[in-house]
């Protein structure tokens, strides 16, 4: 299995697909992030990370629909990074629907009180489950990345109103059911880095993630979020967002992982 190095150009997955990186994505998103109990979320962690307090005793959980629209084969081999245009003339995979789990989390942090970890470590959030539609895409995440990926019966769909993802179970019915409301008014273009966490062979994974698109940051009104039981029960969350976020054509560029410890 792949060991992340961060400065590779090209991967050839199992499945015989050939992966440009940094990976080129459009999509449709849609999340909300809610209160959880930290001693839950640190169970799920690994030791180098820490769950980010948002309140004494209390951390949070991102969950988050996303519709591909495209998955590498760009139109163009224009990256964020001058030197990281890997000429993405390689094939890209079908698009696919995807569900996040994602645990906001401080690496390198001494400190666990609220707001002072903002000042003390380096923010990113650990993707504790990520199921998709596809195998080739389990493949991509588990074998660049190191993402949880796992075959599902998920629908996300972005229309009028906003964007919705079902989760289903076979056996119990609905895992998760989302739904997150169109902003009202239109949103400027953003431009950021973002970093995720994995573990891959052992090693706690970091992967830069550079986002450029209309999203909408909001404060969970609208929103729906349920969540079958025992899901809840591992996250000790809550189910009333704290916050929300939408965007309807984002664009990402997905770097190549760099372990950075156990």
């Amino acid at each position: 299995m792949h060991r992340g190095t961060g400065d590779r150009t090209r991967v050839t997955l199992s499945t015989g697909h050939e992966i440009a990186l940094p990976l080129d994505l459009e999509f449709a998103m849609g999340g909300v992030t809610v209160p959880a109990r930290r001693d839950r979320l640190e169970a799920l962690l690994p030791d180098a990370l820490s769950s980010l307090a948002i309140a004494p005793g209390i951390g949070c959980v991102t969950f988050v629909g996303i519709q591909y629209h495209r998955v590498g084969g760009g139109r163009d081999a224009t990256s964020p990074d001058a030197d990281s245009a890997a000429g993405s003339a390689a094939a890209g995979l079908e698009p696919y629907d995807e569900f996040a789990v994602i645990v906001p989390a401080v690496r390198g942090g001494r400190t666990d009180r609220p707001v002072a970890q903002l000042l003390d470590g380096e923010i990113g959030g650990y993707v504790h489950w990520l199921p998709v539609t596809t195998d080739p895409s389990v493949a991509l995440g588990r074998e660049i990345w190191g993402y949880p990926k796992e075959r599902a019966d998920i629908t996300v769909t972005d229309g009028p109103r906003g964007l919705r993802t079902v989760v289903r179970n076979g056996e119990t019915g609905e895992t998760v059911r989302l739904e997150v409301p169109r902003p009202r008014t239109r949103i400027g273009d953003s431009d950021r880095t973002l970093w995720s966490y994995t573990t891959m062979d052992g090693d706690l994974v970091r992967t830069r993630a550079r986002i450029r698109g209309e999203i909408a940051v909001g404060t969970g009104l609208g929103t729906t979020l349920e969540i079958d039981p025992d899901l809840r029960a591992t996250l000790g969350c809550r189910t009333r967002p704290i916050a929300s976020l939408y965007g309807s054509r984002v664009r990402a560029w997905l770097s190549d992982g760099e372990r950075v410890g156990s």
